[in-house]
Protein backbone atom coordinates (compact mmCIF):
# COMPACT_ATOMS: atom_id res chain seq x y z
CA UNK A 1 0.00 0.00 0.00
CA UNK A 2 0.76 3.59 -0.81
CA UNK A 3 1.91 4.94 2.80
CA UNK A 4 2.10 8.85 3.28
CA UNK A 5 3.62 10.54 6.53
CA UNK A 6 2.86 13.55 7.64
CA UNK A 7 3.97 15.32 11.20
CA UNK A 8 3.08 18.80 12.65
CA UNK A 9 5.50 20.07 14.48
CA UNK A 10 6.86 23.89 15.39
CA UNK A 11 9.06 25.20 17.85
CA UNK A 12 12.08 23.53 16.18
CA UNK A 13 15.20 24.86 18.49
CA UNK A 14 17.58 22.32 17.82
CA UNK A 15 19.80 24.72 16.12
CA UNK A 16 20.32 26.93 19.18
CA UNK A 17 22.17 23.75 21.11
CA UNK A 18 25.45 24.05 18.64
CA UNK A 19 27.42 24.79 15.54
CA UNK A 20 28.34 28.06 16.38
CA UNK A 21 31.56 27.50 15.62
CA UNK A 22 32.44 27.19 12.36
CA UNK A 23 35.60 25.61 12.84
CA UNK A 24 34.43 22.55 15.27
CA UNK A 25 35.02 19.12 13.78
CA UNK A 26 32.21 17.40 14.69
CA UNK A 27 30.26 16.46 11.49
CA UNK A 28 26.64 18.78 11.63
CA UNK A 29 23.47 17.68 12.59
CA UNK A 30 20.49 18.38 10.21
CA UNK A 31 17.83 20.21 11.62
CA UNK A 32 15.32 20.99 9.25
CA UNK A 33 12.08 20.27 10.17
CA UNK A 34 11.45 18.12 7.13
CA UNK A 35 13.61 15.14 8.59
CA UNK A 36 11.06 14.28 10.70
CA UNK A 37 8.90 13.02 8.53
CA UNK A 38 11.09 12.00 5.82
CA UNK A 39 13.30 9.96 7.89
CA UNK A 40 10.24 8.22 9.12
CA UNK A 41 8.85 7.47 5.42
CA UNK A 42 12.93 6.76 4.36
CA UNK A 43 12.98 4.16 7.74
CA UNK A 44 9.83 2.02 6.76
CA UNK A 45 10.51 2.40 2.59
CA UNK A 46 6.75 4.21 2.60
CA UNK A 47 6.43 5.50 -0.76
CA UNK A 48 3.07 8.25 -0.58
CA UNK A 49 4.26 11.75 0.22
CA UNK A 50 5.87 12.85 2.84
CA UNK A 51 5.34 16.68 4.85
CA UNK A 52 6.29 18.26 7.89
CA UNK A 53 3.99 20.75 8.51
CA UNK A 54 4.50 24.23 10.77
CA UNK A 55 1.59 26.26 11.54
CA UNK A 56 2.02 27.10 14.88
CA UNK A 57 -0.79 25.60 16.97
CA UNK A 58 -2.34 24.31 14.73
CA UNK A 59 0.42 22.21 13.04
CA UNK A 60 -0.77 18.38 14.07
CA UNK A 61 -4.51 19.30 13.21
CA UNK A 62 -2.98 20.70 10.02
CA UNK A 63 -1.41 17.38 9.33
CA UNK A 64 -4.31 15.60 10.04
CA UNK A 65 -6.25 17.94 7.66
CA UNK A 66 -3.69 16.96 4.77
CA UNK A 67 -3.48 13.26 5.49
CA UNK A 68 -6.99 12.85 5.36
CA UNK A 69 -7.51 14.41 2.45
CA UNK A 70 -5.17 12.15 0.70
CA UNK A 71 -6.58 9.15 1.66
CA UNK A 72 -10.43 10.87 0.20
CA UNK A 73 -8.62 11.91 -2.91
CA UNK A 74 -7.09 8.00 -3.59
CA UNK A 75 -3.60 9.74 -3.45
CA UNK A 76 -2.90 7.33 -0.29
CA UNK A 77 -4.19 4.16 1.13
CA UNK A 78 -2.94 4.68 4.52
CA UNK A 79 -1.39 7.97 6.63
CA UNK A 80 0.77 8.35 9.45
CA UNK A 81 0.02 11.22 10.88
CA UNK A 82 2.20 12.84 14.18
CA UNK A 83 2.45 15.81 15.77
CA UNK A 84 5.28 17.03 18.11
CA UNK A 85 6.20 19.76 20.56
CA UNK A 86 8.88 19.91 23.02
CA UNK A 87 10.38 22.31 25.21
CA UNK A 88 14.03 21.93 24.76
CA UNK A 89 15.66 25.35 25.00
CA UNK A 90 14.62 28.30 27.09
CA UNK A 91 14.11 30.55 23.92
CA UNK A 92 11.03 29.10 23.39
CA UNK A 93 9.52 30.81 26.97
CA UNK A 94 11.59 33.48 26.16
CA UNK A 95 9.19 34.45 22.80
CA UNK A 96 6.77 33.26 24.54
CA UNK A 97 6.84 35.27 27.30
CA UNK A 98 8.23 38.48 25.19
CA UNK A 99 4.59 38.03 23.45
CA UNK A 100 2.81 37.80 26.46
CA UNK A 101 1.29 34.44 25.18
CA UNK A 102 1.99 32.74 28.50
CA UNK A 103 -0.76 32.26 31.16
CA UNK A 104 0.62 34.83 34.58
CA UNK A 105 -1.27 31.83 37.00
CA UNK A 106 0.51 29.41 35.34
CA UNK A 107 -2.92 28.38 34.41
CA UNK A 108 -5.01 27.35 31.17
CA UNK A 109 -8.76 28.84 31.35
CA UNK A 110 -10.37 27.77 28.12
CA UNK A 111 -13.11 30.73 27.88
CA UNK A 112 -12.49 31.76 31.01
CA UNK A 113 -12.89 35.73 31.31
CA UNK A 114 -9.59 36.15 33.53
CA UNK A 115 -7.63 34.14 31.59
CA UNK A 116 -4.36 35.45 29.98
CA UNK A 117 -2.82 33.05 28.06
CA UNK A 118 -1.82 29.47 28.02
CA UNK A 119 0.63 26.93 29.85
CA UNK A 120 2.84 25.39 26.90
CA UNK A 121 3.44 21.58 27.63
CA UNK A 122 5.30 18.81 25.83
CA UNK A 123 3.61 15.47 23.54
CA UNK A 124 4.58 13.49 21.23
CA UNK A 125 1.56 11.61 19.24
CA UNK A 126 0.95 9.15 15.73
CA UNK A 127 -1.78 7.90 14.51
CA UNK A 128 -2.42 5.29 11.64
CA UNK A 129 -5.04 6.48 9.02
CA UNK A 130 -7.06 4.48 6.54
CA UNK A 131 -10.42 4.66 4.80
CA UNK A 132 -13.18 3.09 6.98
CA UNK A 133 -13.98 0.59 4.66
CA UNK A 134 -11.03 -0.79 4.69
CA UNK A 135 -10.19 -0.82 8.29
CA UNK A 136 -13.54 -2.60 8.72
CA UNK A 137 -12.31 -4.97 5.92
CA UNK A 138 -9.45 -5.51 7.70
CA UNK A 139 -11.06 -6.16 11.07
CA UNK A 140 -9.30 -3.29 12.85
CA UNK A 141 -10.12 -2.17 16.21
CA UNK A 142 -11.86 1.28 14.96
CA UNK A 143 -10.74 4.26 17.45
CA UNK A 144 -12.51 6.92 15.71
CA UNK A 145 -14.42 8.23 12.58
CA UNK A 146 -13.09 11.45 11.30
CA UNK A 147 -15.88 12.40 9.24
CA UNK A 148 -14.56 16.26 8.56
CA UNK A 149 -11.89 18.82 8.60
CA UNK A 150 -11.63 22.48 7.59
CA UNK A 151 -9.11 24.81 7.47
CA UNK A 152 -8.95 28.46 6.98
CA UNK A 153 -6.90 31.79 7.98
CA UNK A 154 -8.30 34.47 9.60
CA UNK A 155 -6.54 37.31 7.23
CA UNK A 156 -5.86 40.22 9.24
CA UNK A 157 -7.03 41.12 12.48
CA UNK A 158 -6.57 43.12 15.01
CA UNK A 159 -3.39 41.57 15.74
CA UNK A 160 -0.68 38.48 14.12
CA UNK A 161 -1.92 35.99 16.64
CA UNK A 162 -5.59 37.55 17.60
CA UNK A 163 -8.29 35.31 15.85
CA UNK A 164 -11.04 36.75 13.84
CA UNK A 165 -13.88 34.68 15.57
CA UNK A 166 -16.22 35.45 12.70
CA UNK A 167 -14.17 33.38 10.60
CA UNK A 168 -13.76 30.87 13.29
CA UNK A 169 -17.58 30.57 13.03
CA UNK A 170 -17.10 29.88 9.70
CA UNK A 171 -14.73 27.16 9.53
CA UNK A 172 -16.94 25.15 11.93
CA UNK A 173 -19.97 26.05 10.44
CA UNK A 174 -18.09 24.13 6.88
CA UNK A 175 -16.85 21.23 8.71
CA UNK A 176 -20.05 20.27 10.33
CA UNK A 177 -21.75 20.67 6.64
CA UNK A 178 -18.89 18.50 5.25
CA UNK A 179 -19.61 15.97 8.51
CA UNK A 180 -23.54 15.97 8.11
CA UNK A 181 -23.64 16.93 11.31
CA UNK A 182 -26.21 19.72 13.89
CA UNK A 183 -24.53 21.68 16.05
CA UNK A 184 -27.23 20.27 18.74
CA UNK A 185 -26.18 16.76 17.89
CA UNK A 186 -22.56 17.03 19.26
CA UNK A 187 -21.68 16.22 22.97
CA UNK A 188 -18.24 17.09 23.43
CA UNK A 189 -16.09 19.79 21.88
CA UNK A 190 -12.19 20.37 22.04
CA UNK A 191 -10.96 23.62 21.62
CA UNK A 192 -7.65 25.25 21.98
CA UNK A 193 -6.15 26.71 25.20
CA UNK A 194 -5.80 30.28 24.83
Amino acid sequence: PKVGVYVGSSWNEYPLFGGHDINDPAPPVATNACNIANRVSYWFNFKGSSLTLDTACSSSLTALHVACATLRSGENDLALVGGVNLSLHPNKFRALSQGQFLSTKGLCESFGEGADGYVPSEAVAAVLLKPKARAIADGDHIYGVIRASALLHGGKTNGYSVPDPVQQAAVIREALAQAGVTPSEMSYIEAHGT
